[in-house]
């Protein structure tokens, strides 16, 4: 098996802090990963992968947004993809859902509302390093919810995922899941 892991990343040095984490997470597991930047991701490494991963980024790198572009090919795969911190931003712009201004730093408890693949837990407590998070509309539903905000959002008919925390961090299982559980 291997997964694709995108980066977000303007500075290679935060690889090191929002695409590492993940690699090592897969790698420990015996499963391989491909890093592309995003601006060089392309369908083809899609292809040649069985699930994808867009990585996070700082706070305050959010060229990735300007530059949506660049992932319009997310849209062409069937493949299974997560979007975790600024990832899961960028998976809403593609698939036509909305992001809403609001910081949430820091770890927060998190109460699952709808039955996933993702976890199995009702209640865990994640470390969040957001600016943006979703505001629901379809074809995006919420999965799970911080206080009263969503924070682990699906796409109604794909197998599309947005954790706009860092389960690298607290929530491991909740990448293995997506990586062994997803179709």
């Amino acid at each position: 098996m291997r997964i694709l892991l995108v980066s977000l990343c303007s500075n290679p040095l935060s690889e090191l802090e929002f695409v590492r984490p993940i690699k090592q997470i897969l790698s420990h597991h015996g499963i391989k990963s491909l890093i592309r930047h995003y601006i060089e991701a392309t369908l083809e490494d899609a292809e040649l992968s069985e699930k994808i991963i867009i990585c996070g980024a700082a706070l305050k790198d959010a060229a990735f947004l300007e530059n949506l572009s660049s992932l319009a090919w997310l849209r062409e795969t069937d493949k299974p993809i997560l979007g975790i911190g600024s990832g899961s931003q960028a998976v809403m712009k593609i698939f036509n859902g909305k992001l809403i201004d609001k910081a949430k730093i820091g770890v927060f408890k998190v109460k699952v509302n709808r039955k996933n693949k993702l976890t199995d837990k009702k209640v865990f407590y994640a470390y969040f390093l957001t600016k943006k998070i979703a505001r629901i509309v379809s074809p995006i539903v919420a999965l799970a919810k911080a206080g009263a905000l969503p924070c682990m959002v699906k796409h109604e008919l794909r197998e599309v995922y947005g954790c706009f925390f860092h389960p690298e961090v607290m929530n491991p299982e909740i990448i293995l899941n997506f990586t062994l559980k997803t179709n």
